[in-house]
């Protein structure tokens, strides 16, 4: 069994304590995000599983951005 590892933790855009990270497990090449805002988790990818790390964090930037 794989370990979950944080791939990304960015500062998230317009947020002085938020953050974006995206995690998985790279060995299964499988991927989610999640977004907070320094308190608590705003947005997450809803158990959509990427398989690529760059493209969950895309998705989570542009979740943020909006």
């Amino acid at each position: 069994m794989s370990d979950l590892t944080t791939i990304y933790r960015i500062p998230a855009p317009y947020s002085m304590d938020g953050f974006i990270e995206v995690w998985g497990d790279p060995e299964n090449a499988w991927y989610e995000w999640r977004w907070s805002d320094g308190q608590r988790i705003v947005k997450e990818s809803d158990a959509q599983q990427y398989g690529s790390a760059e493209i969950a964090l895309r998705d989570a930037l542009i979740a943020a951005s909006d």
